[in-house]
């Protein structure tokens, strides 16, 4: 019985090449970081660029490469794989919130729902490398993009804490331990 052929990957020049197109920003990120420690407000305003212009570019590219049909042919799948990335944050996220958080360790625990970026730039990563092809990425990004909102909608809507749990669990005379001085709030602009 013949093989069915391999996916096309990319060959390795072309993949290590685009893996070498990242590398100058880590360099640079790594070079400037001993700068940005002493200059927080630069820091500051270069992030708020950074998110505001160049975060939606990366994300509507990503989102142009979701398949909706493979996502709605893969249900099941999904399913697994988002309960997959879920339960063990419950498992690990969980115990340490009760700890820390003990009246809201279910709002601590839902909203640690992070690694909407980091798996998005992966999973881009991965397509454009050809490792994964469109349909797992579809998958992936579904994923990850479910994982960050429906704890987080669930967070909100049956475990918020109230205006006076929030300023009960601010107080440092209940603490026990001094506050740390804040900024006047002109100068985080």
């Amino acid at each position: 019985m013949p093989r069915a052929p391999a996916p096309a990957r990319a060959p390795r020049r072309q993949t290590a090449r685009r893996a070498a197109t990242a590398l100058p920003a880590f360099v640079l990120g790594l070079a400037m970081s001993a700068h940005y420690a002493e200059h927080r407000k630069e820091q500051e305003r270069l992030r708020v660029v950074a998110f505001a212009f160049l975060t939606p570019f990366f994300f509507i590219k990503g989102g142009l490469n979701v398949s909706l049909p493979a996502v709605w042919a893969n249900l099941g799948v999904l399913a697994l794989l988002c309960v997959a990335k879920i339960a063990p944050k419950f498992g690990a996220v969980y115990p340490l919130a009760r700890k820390y958080t003990s009246p809201h360790a279910a709002f601590t625990t839902l909203l640690m729902s992070t690694g909407l970026t980091f798996g998005t730039i992966t999973s881009l990563y991965g397509l454009q490398a050809g490792i994964i092809d469109r349909t797992q990425f579809s998958l992936l990004v579904t994923v990850v993009v479910l994982s960050a909102i429906v704890p987080t909608a669930i967070a909100q809507r049956f475990f918020t804490p109230t205006r006076g749990e929030i300023v009960a669990a601010a107080d440092p005379a209940e603490r026990g331990s001094p506050s740390p001085p804040r900024e006047p709030a002109s100068d985080l602009i």
